[in-house]
Parts: C-alpha cells; sequence; structure tokens
C-alpha cells in the first residue's frame, strides 16, 4: 500500500506541476503572441513607410510556432528509474521496466515496500500504463508524461520520464520484481 500512496502522492504533485506548467505555457504562448504581433506591426508600419515611396506594399507573413516533439522511441532493454536520482532511497518511488517493441512491464516499488505490476506502451507524449495493485488485483490507468531531453550530438534525443530520474544500476532486487510482473502478465494473456 506505500507504493500506492506514493503513486497517489506523485499523481497529486504531477497534477499540481503540469497546472502550473500549463499556466506557465499559455503565459509564454500570449507573451509571445503579443511580442510578435508587436514586432510584425512595427516591421509592417515600415515596410508600408517606405513602400510607400515605391507604391509597392511588402506583407511578411508570421511564421507558425510549434510545439517541441517529445521522442517516442523506446529502445529495446531494461530501465530503471526514481523520484531521485539515486537508488534504494526510503520513502522514494521507483519504477523498473523492460521495453519490446514500444510495449513495457514492469513495477512500481519503494524499498522494503511491495510493488505493484504494469504493463502499457508509449503513446504520443505519454507512457501509458494499466497498474495491478498487489493486494486486491485491481487493474488501473495511468499515465506518465514523456519529456523531451536533448542529449550531446546532432538532433539527438533521450527517453525522459518526468518527474523520475533514469537510473543506470540496476539490482537483483529490481530484476526479480521485473521476473515476478512478467511472469503475472505471460500468464494473463
Amino acid at each position: 500500500m506505500q507504493v500506492l500512496a506514493v503513486i497517489q502522492r506523485h499523481i497529486r504533485q504531477q497534477y499540481m506541476q503540469t497546472q502550473v506548467s500549463d499556466l506557465l505555457h499559455m503565459g509564454a504562448l500570449a507573451m509571445g503572441a503579443a511580442t510578435l504581433l508587436v514586432t510584425h506591426t512595427a516591421q509592417a508600419r515600415m515596410a508600408i513607410s517606405s513602400s510607400a515611396e515605391n507604391n509597392a506594399v511588402v506583407i511578411h507573413p508570421l511564421l507558425a510556432q510549434t510545439a517541441p516533439v517529445v521522442s517516442d522511441h523506446l529502445s529495446n532493454g531494461i530501465y530503471l528509474f526514481g523520484e531521485k536520482p539515486l537508488p534504494d532511497q526510503l520513502q522514494t518511488a521507483y519504477m523498473i521496466f523492460e521495453a519490446q517493441a514500444g510495449q513495457v512491464v514492469g513495477a512500481f516499488y519503494s524499498p522494503h515496500s511491495s510493488f505493484d505490476c504494469f504493463r502499457g506502451s508509449v503513446e504520443n507524449t505519454q507512457l501509458s500504463l494499466a497498474i495491478t495493485e498487489t493486494y486486491s488485483q485491481e487493474e488501473y490507468a495511468y499515465a506518465l508524461d514523456l519529456e523531451d531531453t536533448p542529449v550531446a550530438g546532432p538532433g539527438s534525443r533521450q527517453f525522459a520520464i518526468e518527474g523520475f530520474h533514469q537510473i543506470e544500476a540496476v539490482s537483483e532486487n529490481d530484476l526479480r520484481m521485473l521476473s515476478t510482473c512478467q511472469a503475472h502478465y505471460s500468464q494473463t494473456i
């Protein structure tokens, strides 16, 4: 149940972060649009005044702004993510999973507590999951936002989950939980 409480806390935090992020994003878009409008208006005035001498009006179209695209490519392999960048920290949520062809199977856990299995896939800018609660065996949907994280090299991107840090060191206990969840889902398919 501690993992569920940590996940629920994470959901609440993520919801609040999303709300703040959305407000900041909307404010930034409004400021950007206002700046573009002011700039474009000034340029249009200068173009009209200078073209009045030549009897030609020059119109400069506004450039469309595109939202960043989150890389949805997830290489096959085993991944460990944590709320903190260090493994095995008490009262910290972790997720261990294996990716195969865009599908994931894994576990959410907190050290020295129970764990909940999940399965899912990368869909657009989210990791869409179905989590099976350990004790009740109830399954519920959950989505984690993905981040667009550039890495060294031209055009290179890294798979990243919002609110989590990727951890390289995977323990035997992580692999044991992963194996348990893979066996659980192999029986339900």
